[in-house]
């Protein structure tokens, strides 16, 4: 054999030794795309990679209060009404004691917010007695008058509420609304008779501090002026 022929012989072994390696190399990874592995295509719902989550949805999910679903509440109420002497003190030289009770119910809308958001609406239904009996006397140098008196108030009102810090458990409320009350009532000064049977306007005005007890159960310790100085607490339940 000629040396042509064995230069030949050489190059043919060493293409197939390299073709062999190849080939077992395709064998351990046949995604290596090697020249004998055929290209392969994973399936794109198996591997595909999760979807980035939206920076402003995460802050949102990571806030330890999560959304609120309470838009509707109903509230109770009741406590004093009438004339607290130390602001009756404040403008008459005498005066009687002027004291009752008010009750009431409320029906409340807190919008899309829910119960703790910054504002709500309500809509109420009140009742009031206040009775006086005792002496009258306007100024120092007026002669004492001995008057009795009681009267009875209903209101509806329709108030705006508003918020201060609603997402701490404890935080105060204000509001203002108007409506019309019914006034029945008499008062006796010496020996005349005054009656009263009238619709007036009604000015509403409620201060507070609120305390949520759940989710959806808040109580609420406030002083309104309703034709009257009313001061007591509240029981809202929400939903």
């Amino acid at each position: 054999m000629g040396s042509s022929g064995r230069v030949f012989i050489a190059g043919l072994a060493l293409a197939l030794c390299a073709a062999a390696g190849v080939a077992r190399a395709a064998e351990k990874d046949p995604g290596s795309g090697g020249l004998l592995a055929l290209p392969t295509y994973e399936n794109s719902a198996t591997t595909a990679a999760p979807p980035r989550e939206d920076p402003a949805e995460a802050a949102i999910a990571a806030e330890p209060g999560k959304a609120d679903d309470t838009s509707w509440g109903l509230l109770v109420r009741g406590g004093y009404f009438g004339v607290p002497n130390f602001i009756a003190d404040e403008l008459f030289f005498g005066h009687p004691e002027v004291s009752g009770m008010s009750f009431g119910a409320e029906i409340r809308y807190h919008g899309d917010d829910g119960g703790r958001g910054g504002a709500s609406i309500g809509l109420g239904l009140e009742t009031a007695s206040a009775t006086a009996d005792g002496t009258w006397q306007q100024h120092e140098s007026d002669a004492p008058q001995q008057v009795t008196g009681e009267i009875d108030i209903l209101a509806i009102t329709l108030t705006g509420y508003w918020s201060l810090f609603p997402s701490w458990y404890v935080h105060p409320y204000a509001g203002i609304g108007i409506g019309a009350a019914h006034v029945k009532g008499h008062y006796r000064d010496k020996d005349e008779l005054v009656e009263a049977d009238i619709w007036i306007p009604a000015l509403h005005i409620p201060i507070g501090l609120a305390i949520e007890l759940g989710e959806r159960l808040q109580l609420a310790i406030e002083g309104r002026f309703i034709d009257g100085i009313a001061i007591g607490g509240a029981l809202q339940v929400r939903f």
